[in-house]
């Protein structure tokens, strides 16, 4: 089965803009302010320590947590947790395309273990992704896009890492072009919004206003970075029942939302 592209941009904008869509973007749109302004509170002093005595510093319209810095870098390190969470939450949930409720199993089945698996995999998905760069461009979009599945096949199939690497390449193959033109789609909308966004945020508030703006346009980015997992979500669903249509049931006994 090929790749509807339209279908996937379509049912992950309804998927966002559902019940359960509202509450994922809620506790990510938490999460992220957490983490941004403690990064801001642990970068403020490093900016002030590299500014010249008599000048004023760059980070001085930035907004932070009245916090000692090992307090806030605590809260950096668990709101980079929590939104792992989360994300293995609305990856389960997209997927299994609930637009109401959350199921309680979404935020307990081997939830650890997703975790953990996507940190360690992340760290080796943008290792085998710089290689490939490296050595030479079109390898390494051919490996992003290739390995793109990885997350879905962690949060929804349980299974590690490496076998999600493993199975998102064997379920991308024979759509990679498609894949690579839906990304390029994505990317479009989303650096447009948020070039915009910005912009006239930028224009509303002024210089005074820049940190007040950097917080705004990170919230802009919770949305595009949830838009961007519901529509591969999608693609995701449209593969694997595509795949397990031709090569007949699928067992489920490992999957959530099947």
């Amino acid at each position: 089965m090929s790749l509807q592209l339209g279908s996937a941009l379509k049912r992950g904008a309804t998927q966002l803009f559902s019940r359960s869509g509202a509450v994922i973007v809620l506790a990510y749109a938490v999460t992220m302010l957490v983490y941004q302004l403690s990064f801001n509170t642990l970068l403020q002093p490093v900016i002030a320590g590299l500014t010249p005595p008599g000048a004023e510093a760059p980070s001085a319209g930035l907004v932070t947590l009245p916090l000692p810095g090992a307090v806030a870098g605590g809260l950096l390190a668990l709101s980079l947790v929590v939104a792992t969470v989360v994300g293995v939450v609305a990856v389960r949930t997209f997927v299994a395309r609930e637009r109401g409720q959350i199921p309680r199993r979404f935020l307990t089945e081997r939830l650890p273990f997703a975790v953990v698996n996507l940190f360690v995999g992340g760290v080796a998905f943008l290792l085998v992704v710089l290689v490939g760069s490296v050595l030479l461009v079109v390898p390494g979009i051919i490996a992003y896009i290739s390995l793109i599945f990885m997350v879905q096949f962690v949060a929804v199939e349980n299974v590690n890492f490496v076998t999600a690497m493993r199975r998102s390449w064997r379920l991308t193959r024979g759509n990679w072009i498609r894949l690579f033109v839906l990304l390029t789609i994505l990317v479009a909308m989303i650096f447009a919004v948020t070039f915009v966004f910005n912009f006239g945020v930028g224009l509303a508030l002024g210089s005074a206003g820049a940190g007040l703006a950097g917080i705004a346009v990170a919230m802009v980015n919770v949305l595009t970075t949830l838009y961007l997992l519901a529509v591969l979500s999608d693609a995701f669903v449209q593969l694997r029942d595509g795949e397990s249509s031709t090569q007949g049931p699928r067992p489920t006994t490992d999957a959530l939302g099947a």
